[in-house]
């Protein structure tokens, strides 16, 4: 399930240029508000918490200006944020706390909701193009002489689909508790464009991530997976969202 968060901006919105810590905090905010108000049980919302992993969201979209002197990024009327989750009762929750509150709050900054649009698409397909809107993030921790290194793996390393496929597996195995059946997944960037890196710090750590259109190939439970839950490491974070390159 996704849904689109379309925002009424009455004053422009000013943010730290690396805002995604405050972004996941405002969604967070939205399940805890819907547990205050008894809008599902306890043992619904301790599946959903279980569950947050699974779900991942867009940088805001919309026109902004950049202050890279003061490290401020301000956006303007027409912004957006998208929410994607695999656990669909997860995401009817949010929707719900926003539809009660008729605003989200971010920074401490209470924004008011234009309105939202939810989609209940599912890949059905063994193959699908898209395109981030939120980037990629792929690596593995080594331990070297005794500390924890990070390698950060770019799309065009062989390294960078394998890390995904397991990722996706992984994921399949924490939400059902079996392996899925067909475990084929590949996925490579589109050749009409090379990936953009670029730098995130989150909450002080340092994360290297893709940004690109892409091809995902495999069977199409893990594509679907792939493309509710977010691509990659850290989705919850706010990396690793997508949306489909329609023909």
């Amino acid at each position: 399930m996704r849904a689109t968060i379309n925002l009424e901006l009455e004053q422009p919105i000013k943010l730290p240029i690396q805002y995604n810590h405050i972004i996941n905090g405002a969604i967070l905010s939205c399940v805890q508000n819907v547990r205050g108000n008894d809008l599902i049980s306890d043992d619904n919302f301790k599946k959903q918490m279980r569950n947050r992993d699974l779900y991942t969201f867009s940088k805001l979209q919309g026109r902004f200006t950049m202050d890279t002197t003061n490290k401020k990024i301000t956006y303007h009327s027409g912004t957006n944020l998208l929410i994607s989750s695999y656990e669909d009762k997860f995401l009817t929750s949010i929707v719900n706390s926003l539809v009660l509150r008729e605003n989200i709050k971010i920074l401490n900054q209470e924004i008011k909701i234009h309105n939202i649009e939810t989609s209940l698409y599912s890949v059905k397909e063994e193959e699908i193009k898209v395109y981030t809107k939120s980037p990629i993030t792929v690596y593995k921790l080594f331990k070297v002489e005794g500390k924890n290194k990070t390698c950060y793996y770019s799309p065009d390393e062989k390294e960078f689909s394998e890390i995904i496929r397991k990722n996706l597996i992984n994921k399949y195995k924490l939400y059902y508790g079996n392996m899925p059946k067909d475990t084929r997944f590949f996925i490579e960037p589109l050749s009409r464009k090379k990936p953009k890196e670029s730098v995130i710090i989150y909450n002080g750590i340092v994360i290297k991530a893709w940004s690109g259109e892409f091809v995902m190939r495999g069977a199409s439970e893990l594509l679907n997976l792939a493309y509710q839950s977010g691509i990659g490491a850290k989705n919850s974070q706010g990396f690793g969202c997508v949306e489909r390159i329609e023909n």
